[in-house]
């Protein structure tokens, strides 16, 4: 639901309460010139959430864009979110112009329950997009003495973000060569692909081709190009 007529989300934020929560922006990262990560304070105290569920921001009157909280913490009322500033986009120009003590209304955590509890072993392919979404699972697996590992394509500007993840180029096939090289080891994963819609089926494919079944790989595409958002 990237858009929708300003009157229904006026609606949505009136008539559902329930469904929306007051928060404050508290301390403000930057990792690089496109990813700021962001600390909300907020009353969680009766708010649920789930390692991979996703927040709606109301970005412009009529456009709304989803994110992943990075840590949900009720007792002390935080989250943070990761934002990839990328300057196409009024969910970019928002997050990038966000300052201490700022006021919003978001939605509820909400979404996909895309963590798999009953595999031991995780691996993960994005992109910007993606981080949040794999911090936020990389929290939980790692509490279940899970086995995890993460291929990321990012631009030049992200590559040595402080995650222990693998990053190459977001150019050429570098991300299907380390795949080739980490399929002994993860074989039996469940694999999350995640970010833009052409990158995620072309790493299906790859994974495919190694015998990978369907049931073990979980799609989510975030953005495509030319496309306002998804």
């Amino acid at each position: 639901m990237p858009n929708v007529p300003k009157w229904v989300a006026d609606q949505m934020e009136n008539l559902l309460p329930s469904k929306f929560m007051d928060i404050e922006v508290g301390t403000i990262t930057r990792y690089s010139s496109e990813l700021k990560q962001i600390t909300f304070r907020a009353d969680l105290s009766k708010i649920d959430s789930f390692p991979g569920s996703a927040i709606n921001f109301r970005v412009s009157d009529t456009e709304i864009r989803h994110y992943t909280p990075i840590d949900f913490d009720k007792t002390n009322g935080t989250f943070d979110v990761l934002f990839h500033i990328h300057g196409n986009g009024p969910g970019s120009h928002l997050a990038d112009n966000l300052k201490p003590g700022d006021r919003l209304k978001v939605s509820v955590p909400g979404g996909r329950k895309l963590y798999d509890h009953s595999k031991h072993s995780h691996f993960f392919f994005g992109d910007e997009t993606s981080l949040g979404f794999y911090i936020s699972l990389l929290k939980e697996i790692n509490k279940n003495n899970g086995k995890v590992y993460g291929i990321f394509e990012l631009n030049e500007p992200n590559l040595t973000i402080p995650y222990d993840i693998k990053t190459v180029p977001k150019t050429g096939d570098a991300a299907l060569a380390a795949l080739d090289n980490y399929m002994h080891d993860f074989r039996d994963s469940i694999f999350y692909l995640t970010g833009n819609v052409a990158a995620v089926q072309r790493f299906r494919s790859a994974l495919k081709k190694h015998d990978i079944s369907s049931r073990n790989i979980k799609l989510q595409g975030y953005w495509a190009n030319g496309s306002a958002g998804l």
